[in-house]
């Protein structure tokens, strides 16, 4: 007696579906992954802002003179500036201070940000109503809250 075999394998059908579901999946993901790469280019810009205003504060501490902080600028640094701009699609909102400067005693400068309720505020360039709002206090500490742009 001969043995009929049974092709192994998938149907059309069975193909189509799986693609289907996945394609489903796939489309309620990509709004999440959208939100996720704003929301890692807005910590990015934070914490790479936070680190030049970091830098600042102990270099005019370690070298005992004053260092300024210059936001949106391009130029190069100086031994008495160093300078700060978004590398991703962050952006200063703008009535946010431009500069800061620290004292040698690590210390702000005739700085308000804190007291006034002005801190540096980042927003995404691309949209999103998501913020983050870095305040120094006039000691020189940095808090980072987030906010909405």
């Amino acid at each position: 007696m001969q043995q009929i075999n049974k092709n192994q394998g998938f149907t059309l059908i069975e193909l189509m579906v799986t693609i289907a579901v996945m394609a489903i999946i796939a489309m309620m993901a990509a709004p999440s992954f959208g939100n996720l790469i704003q929301k890692q280019n807005l910590n990015r810009s934070t914490q790479e802002l936070i680190g030049q205003l970091n830098n600042a504060r102990s270099k005019a501490v370690l070298e005992r003179r004053e260092v300024r902080v210059q936001l949106n600028s391009l130029a190069a640094d100086t031994p008495t500036q160093l300078n700060w701009a978004s590398q991703d699609k962050a952006i200063l909102k703008s009535g946010s201070p431009t500069e800061i400067t620290f004292l040698l005693s690590g210390g702000v400068k005739n700085f308000a940000a804190d007291i006034n309720g002005k801190p540096f505020i980042i927003c995404n360039e691309s949209g999103g109503n998501k913020s983050k709002n870095i305040s120094i206090s006039l000691m020189g500490t940095i808090h980072v809250t987030e906010g909405t742009c």
